[in-house]
């Protein structure tokens, strides 16, 4: 814990320094909680060019430290007023909710500390994060492993904070997003009791889904920040489409950051582009949109060509005009694009899922077993019941339309539950805020109870072997160790032993004894694959990745071998 708080000291300190310097260009008068998330995007796009060139090692955090500090210094008076707001902010709170936020505190750094649960993790996350920290951007990484291609702009910003040179238990970065947005929900739920806006009430509730948010915690999942931040932008879409109150820049730039961290949320572009139509504010707003839109989607194709040889990493639009020699196999892509349907329903491939009618296909669908069959019932639900709430408001009206389109855009591509996590958290937050607005006595005891049912997984080893959506995930929740207040537990769920395989130009580390779940990778030493997916691959595929040169940091290419 001591560890994870003194990395979270290091976010804190450069997203201060980031956020400060684009501050005016978004939102001049925003709070301390803004200036970080602003920090957070700035610093991601700071990672995206460095990585081009150079790996995300000792000398980038040491100028990127002392870039941040140069910030800070030259802006000092302003941030010392914000820390000052912030400090009577946190006293003008009531005693029941400033309780709340120090025990929340607590558990968001020992869930931190513990073990990851996420099966993602094991197979590509830990790794991407390795080959930023040594490498920067491989090109025809993707050839490695075709999860690869999948690198979060969040796995880049992660990169930035690990200190990757120095420990490997330092993966740190949705903790921090979950402990200032907690602070930011218990602003908006002290500010109810003087409000009784809905809205504030909406944000407020935010720590009620702790119970699944936390699993999200130890591993630098690029699932908790599109969680969390969908609510914020569905928050400042409802302020601002009946009344403007100039936050367009702001709502942008946050959807630009979701759609670079997940790229299964770019329907979000509805909200900004309902308020730029209805608020006219296209001549205003042009220059920063054209700023942002040629950045972001420069540095956001340059990622994936360099990591795949696809701009729009599997699909296959624009590809035939590109073909570097590190291009990713057609054959691979097609394999990838099958994968994320068939990650949808568990025991069939790819041609049973083609020769299912709609209507069977839907029926396996919201029928899967585990939490994926509660979660698919219970985005159906809620897209049928929540019209109920918006015969009278606008607003709520264009917002299930943005929440219809994008069910129907992973619907047809990848129905995978945690992709709708969004879109039931924002439905299911709001009808709550709706009914305790005029029970305001039950809010805390409602927001206590689930805030801080947290703590049980922690306390007890809990089982999970009827909801867990992987056989290769364990059957019990890791709980709380004590030792881990001062050092954290590993980054993998697993100690894998390792032995060295060469594959024609090149020798990788193979987790020993994993055949069944063949994308497993866990913490091995680069490069590292699992033996039996490239033995599938060259079967099945008749491909295998091989080195462009004598050197990992000039990439890898997809070989064709005899059938």
């Amino acid at each position: 814990m001591v560890l994870k708080f003194l990395n979270w000291m290091y976010i804190f300190w450069i997203c201060l320094g980031m956020g400060m310097l684009i501050q005016p260009f978004v939102q001049k008068n925003s709070n301390l909680f803004f200036v970080l998330l602003f920090g957070l995007f700035g610093e991601m796009m700071l990672i995206h060019f460095f990585a081009i060139w150079l790996p995300i090692n000792e000398i980038f955090y040491g100028a990127n430290f002392l870039f941040a500090s140069f910030i800070i210094l030259i802006r000092f008076q302003t941030i010392k007023t914000q820390l000052k707001s912030c400090f009577a902010e946190w006293e003008s709170w009531k005693i029941p909710i400033q309780i709340l936020g120090v025990l929340l505190t607590t558990l968001i750094l020992m869930q931190s500390a513990t073990k990851p649960f996420i099966v993602d993790n094991e197979t590509y996350y830990i790794q991407t994060i390795k080959w930023l920290n040594e490498f920067g951007l491989v090109k025809g990484l993707a050839n490695l492993h075709f999860f690869f291609g999948q690198m979060s702009g969040w796995h880049l910003l992660q990169s930035g904070f690990n200190f990757g040179f120095i420990s490997n238990s330092l993966n740190d970065l949705n903790g921090f997003m979950m402990l200032i947005f907690t602070f930011f929900s218990l602003h908006h739920l002290n500010r109810f009791f003087q409000s009784r806006i809905t809205m504030d009430l909406f944000l407020g509730l935010i720590p009620v889904g702790n119970l699944f948010f936390f699993q999200f915690l130890s591993a630098p999942s690029p699932d908790l920040p599109v969680f969390l931040i969908s609510q914020l932008i569905f928050y400042l879409f409802y302020k601002n489409f009946i009344d403007y109150q100039g936050e367009f820049k702001l709502l942008l730039l946050l959807v630009i950051f979701l759609i670079f961290i997940k790229i299964t949320v770019l329907p979000l572009l509805i909200l900004p582009l309902v308020l730029l139509i209805r608020h006219q504010l296209f001549k205003i707003e042009w220059r920063f949109m054209m700023l942002i839109a040629l950045m972001s989607i420069s540095l956001y194709f340059l990622k994936n060509y360099i990591i795949s040889g696809y701009l729009i990493y599997p699909i296959s639009i624009f590809s035939s005009l590109l073909n570097p020699d590190w291009k990713l196999s057609p054959e691979m892509a097609k394999f990838m694009m099958q994968n994320m349907k068939v990650d949808s329903l568990t025991g069939l491939d790819f041609e049973e899922i083609q020769r299912q009618s709609f209507f069977e296909y839907f029926k396996n669908w919201l029928l899967e077993p585990g939490l994926r069959s509660v979660f698919n019932k219970l985005i159906i639900l809620l897209l049928l019941i929540f019209p109920i709430w918006i015969r009278k408001n606008k607003t709520l009206f264009w917002l299930y339309i943005y929440a219809l389109v994008q069910f129907g855009v992973l619907y047809f591509t990848s129905p995978q539950y945690r992709f709708f996590m969004p879109l039931i958290t924002g439905m299911s937050l709001y009808i709550l805020a709706k009914l305790l607005l005029n029970n305001s006595k039950f809010v805390l005891p409602i927001f206590g109870f689930f805030g801080l049912i947290a703590l049980i997984p922690l306390l007890f080893s809990i089982n999970v072997s009827n909801i867990k959506n992987s056989n290769f995930m364990p059957d019990k929740l890791e709980p709380y160790r004590l030792r881990n207040v001062i050092v954290p537990a590993n980054i993998s769920l697993h100690q894998f032993e390792y032995e060295k395989v060469r594959e024609g130009n090149f020798e990788y580390n193979s987790p020993i004894g994993e055949t069944e779940f063949f994308w497993i990778t866990g913490d091995g030493e680069l490069p590292c694959v699992n033996q039996s997916m490239l033995e599938y691959f060259k079967k099945w595929y008749h491909v295998r990745p091989q080195l462009r040169t004598g050197n990992l940091e000039d990439g890898f290419y997809a070989e064709k071998i005899n059938k």
